[in-house]
C-alpha cells in the first residue's frame, strides 16, 4: 500500500488533525491510554530562515490513564524533525505551559480586556508537560530506537534517589519521549515498532514523499488507509512536492555550507599548526642563543673578567652567571 510519508510536515499535520487517529498515535508513543485529547495550539509557527519556510510544533491537552488506573491531565508538545539542524529549534521553543498572551493595548476598553484576559490566564489550571520528539535521522550518541526520559529526584545532600509526589516538580520539569524512526529494526515485535512501520524510510518510493509499504500491521491498517488518501489528492501532492523541492534546496545549501565550514576549519588548523611551529622554532633559537651566551660567560669567567662586563656582553642575569 502506498501512503503519504508522515515524516513530511504536511502529512504529519494532516495525520494529527484527525482526533481519533491522533489519540491512537499518542497512546502508542506514550505507552499510555489517552482518554481525552483536545487541540491546544495546533500549529506553532516558527520562522526558520535556513529552510525558507515555517515549521510547526503540535500542542495538545490530554487526559491519560496511568498504570495505577489514575487519570492525569497533561500538556503534550509533539515535535517532528527530518534534519539534525532542527535541534536548535527544539531548544528555542519549549514550554507551551508558559506562553504569555496579551490582548492588544490601546483604549481603556482594550486595557480592561487585556487585564481580564491576564486574570483568566492566571486562573487556568497548570498541567505537567510531556514532550515527544520524532526524529527522521539517527543520533550518533543515542543508539536506541526509542527512549523515555523521566526526571529523577535526588537528595543533593546524600545523593540518594527519593520517592516524592511534588506538585512543583511534576509541573515544572518535563518528561520526554525520543523516537528515531530510522532505527526501526527488521523484525518488529512491540506495538511501538509495529506502529513505526508507517514511518519506515526504507520503503521510500521514487517520490520521497510517498512510502510504498511492504507490510501493514493489522492494528494500524486504519492509519495506513487514512494516509493513502492524500496521495490521491492532486492539490495535496503538489504541496508535498513543494516541500520536497524546498528540502532538496536546503540539502544542497547545507552541503555547501558544511563544505565551506570544513575548509575554514582546515585553514584554521593549518594556521594554528604554523603558529605552533613558529613558536617552537623561536623557542629553540632562544635556547641556542642562551647556550652560546653561557658558553661565552664561562670563558670570560676563566679570564676573571668583571661580572658587570660579562652581563653587558652576554645579556645574562647576575644570578645565571653566578650559577655557572
Amino acid at each position: 500500500m502506498k501512503i503519504a510519508n508522515p515524516l513530511y510536515d504536511k502529512t504529519f499535520k494532516y495525520l494529527m488533525e484527525n482526533n481519533r487517529i491522533a489519540k491512537k498515535v499518542i497512546s502508542v508513543l506514550l505507552d499510555r491510554e489517552v482518554i481525552e485529547l483536545t487541540v491546544g495550539q495546533q500549529e506553532t509557527v516558527v520562522p526558520y530562515e535556513q529552510r525558507g519556510f515555517t515549521l510547526f510544533r503540535l500542542d495538545f491537552k490530554a487526559i491519560i490513564k496511568e498504570p495505577d488506573g489514575s487519570k492525569k491531565k497533561v500538556l503534550l508538545e509533539l515535535q517532528k524533525s527530518k534534519y539534525p539542524t532542527d535541534i536548535q529549534r527544539f531548544r528555542n521553543y519549549p514550554g507551551t505551559n508558559y506562553m504569555h498572551i496579551d490582548a492588544p493595548k490601546g483604549s481603556k476598553k482594550d486595557e480592561k480586556k487585556r487585564i481580564k484576559t491576564k486574570e483568566k490566564i492566571e486562573d487556568k489550571e497548570i498541567f505537567p508537560i510531556i514532550t515527544i520528539y520524532i526524529l527522521g535521522y539517527d543520533l550518533d550518541d543515542l543508539p536506541f530506537m526509542a527512549v523515555t526520559v523521566n526526571n529523577e529526584v535526588i537528595n543533593s545532600v546524600n545523593k540518594e534517589k527519593v520517592q516524592v509526589k511534588s506538585f512543583f516538580i511534576d509541573h515544572l520539569t518535563h518528561s520526554s519521549h525520543i523516537i528515531q524512526v530510522r532505527r526501526l529494526p527488521g523484525e518488529r515485535r512491540t506495538r511501538l515498532e509495529k506502529f513505526l512501520t508507517l514511518f519506515n524510510q526504507a520503503w521510500i518510493s521514487e517520490k520521497k514523499y510517498i512510502l510504498d509499504l511492504q507490510d501493514v500491521p493489522e492494528e494500524f491498517k486504519d492509519i495506513a488507509k487514512y494516509l493513502h488518501g492524500p496521495i490521491m489528492d492532486s492539490t495535496f501532492r503538489k504541496q508535498l512536492e513543494a516541500e520536497e523541492e524546498i528540502d532538496t534546496i536546503f540539502d544542497e545549501q547545507e552541503a555547501k555550507f558544511l563544505h565551506k565550514l570544513e575548509e575554514s576549519k582546515l585553514r584554521e588548523t593549518e594556521a594554528k599548526l604554523r603558529e605552533t611551529e613558529a613558536k617552537q622554532r623561536e623557542g629553540e633559537a632562544k635556547q641556542r642563543e642562551k647556550a652560546l651566551a653561557k658558553k661565552l660567560a664561562r670563558q670570560m669567567l676563566k679570564f676573571k673578567l668583571p661580572i658587570r662586563e660579562i652581563i653587558e656582553e652576554t645579556g645574562l642575569a647576575e644570578e645565571e652567571i653566578s650559577a655557572l
